[in-house]
């Protein structure tokens, strides 16, 4: 099986910035975002939301709400 970690994008005013690389677990905690990578680091996206998933790319785009 191989591995097919995603990266999570910040989108604000049209540019993109990469806040964690290797992310293997997306869920929502008093919903909001959290993103867990492949080490089990998390991050809590507070004042945003899942703006889309690129399947392909591998990539989750979040945007301030």
């Amino acid at each position: 099986m191989e591995m097919c970690e995603a990266k999570a994008v910040v989108v604000e005013d049209e540019k993109e910035e990469v806040v964690m690389e290797d992310v293997a677990f997306l869920y929502f905690k008093d919903g909001k975002p959290v993103l867990r990578n492949i080490v089990g680091e998390e991050m809590v996206f507070e004042d945003y939301e899942v703006e889309s998933i690129d399947f392909i790319h591998h990539v989750i785009y979040l945007r301030l709400r």
